[in-house]
């Protein structure tokens, strides 16, 4: 019996950011929690950005966002895991030694740049809907971040980022998000940690669970569940992680399973 459906954003749900969802997709998620199907939406996004796609659904359904970590519902913050000040201000400076890359910072209600790059700015805000406060120097704002996430001008994020990758694995969580993106947040805090404990506050088993993912940063949420899926788009890496495999993004795959799941009412047999 399916009871929960957890599901990475851009990439799987919808196509890199977007500002809005296919009607479709939002008929079917309508569909699911009048069922009675808890909806989770587990992205890299921060959480106003998720909420803002999901529109008035937002209050109805779960948000994991940075990665991991911030989990609420509606306005409602759960959980929240923050980057030491004095950690984050190391990994700024360190990150300011790549070339052609772009750091943002991220906390409860908060996204900060100091980016003198409009286009890119201008893209996070109309299309991932973020809000970006424009600050002199992001490493004076270091206090409440959950997340330090940096952007490769380059679309080479895994080649890029090696390095860095590997001089700080041990100190924090740090993983790459398609072409682009860097995302870095405290240690041990993963989308699965996030998923295993929302799940044990609901009461879900990993049997009642189904995701959906198609990066390096959504494997552990895939663990978290028994019916998990990647897209067909999806890294090699992540198509091994999943037991199941969806349609490709563009064509609605994800959408297609719920709305089988739907169909056949496996959802709502014990």
């Amino acid at each position: 019996m399916i009871k929960l459906i957890v599901t990475d954003l851009d990439g799987t749900l919808v196509k890199d950011g977007s500002a809005s969802m296919p009607r479709s997709l939002r008929d079917t998620i309508e569909e699911l929690l009048d069922r009675g199907v808890l909806f989770t939406a587990c992205t890299g996004r921060s959480l106003i950005s998720a909420q803002r796609l999901f529109g008035d659904l937002k209050d109805r359904i779960y948000f994991i966002a940075c990665n991991g970590t911030q989990t609420g519902r509606g306005n409602d913050l759960l959980f929240s895991e923050e980057l030491d000040p004095e950690l984050l201000k190391e990994l700024i400076l360190d990150i300011r030694t790549v070339p052609d890359v772009v750091p943002f910072l991220t906390g409860n209600g908060f996204m900060y740049s100091d980016t003198k790059d409009e286009e890119l700015v201008d893209w996070l805000i109309n299309g991932y809907q973020e809000d970006i406060t424009r600050v002199p120097d992001i490493i004076q704002k270091r206090e409440g971040v959950v997340k330090l996430s940096v952007y490769d001008k380059n679309l080479r994020s895994g080649e890029t980022f090696r390095p860095f990758r590997e001089k700080w694995k041990d100190r924090v969580s740090v993983v790459t998000a398609g072409k682009m993106w860097l995302d870095v947040y405290r240690a041990g805090i993963n989308k699965g940690t996030a998923v295993r404990k929302l799940q044990a506050s609901l009461g879900i088993l990993p049997e009642e669970t189904m995701s959906f993912g198609d990066q390096q940063n959504d494997m552990e949420m895939l663990k978290s569940a028994y019916y998990s899926y990647a897209v067909e788009n999806a890294l090699p890496e992540v198509k091994e992680t999943a037991r199941f495999a969806a349609g490709p993004c563009e064509e609605g795959g994800a959408t297609e399973v719920m709305r089988r799941l739907l169909k056949e009412g496996e959802a709502f047999r014990g």
